[in-house]
């Protein structure tokens, strides 16, 4: 088992995780982000993005995704592909919490930033296709 040791672990890489990823790597705190299930998030499935600060005439969801990426990269935010499937949190105050990822790394962190997002969820109606 490999373990590694880490200032900051963001756990999800959609809007909220990339936010924090970017204020974070400014701040020199070196995040490791896991993307999770669905790298990007959920508006990685979303055609055109309207209500977004910055984009006047709109953008799809994931080139916006990967605009994110680019600016937490630029910061130093390093992103991995994989699933933390299991989160140990210290109860000592400024102790180290675990993570385990789904490739058998253990992480040890400092801080946690869990940003995972949502899912829709489909009923199966007709009418939610349009």
């Amino acid at each position: 088992m490999v373990k590694e040791h880490v200032k900051l672990l963001i756990i999800g890489s959609g809007p909220a995780g990339y936010t924090a990823a970017i204020y974070a790597a400014r701040a020199e705190l070196k995040p490791l982000m896991y993307a999770g299930l669905q790298p990007g998030g959920q508006l990685t499935e979303t055609t055109e993005v309207e209500n977004y600060p910055g984009y006047p005439e709109g953008i799809q969801g994931p080139e916006m995704m990967m605009e994110f990426k680019a600016q937490a990269e630029r910061f130093g935010t390093e992103v991995r592909i994989g699933h933390i499937n299991r989160v140990v949190f210290s109860k000592e105050v400024g102790g180290i919490h675990k993570a385990f990822v789904d490739n058998g790394t253990e992480i040890h962190t400092q801080s946690i930033i869990i940003s995972t997002g949502a899912t829709a969820k489909y009923l199966g109606l007709p009418s939610e296709q349009k």
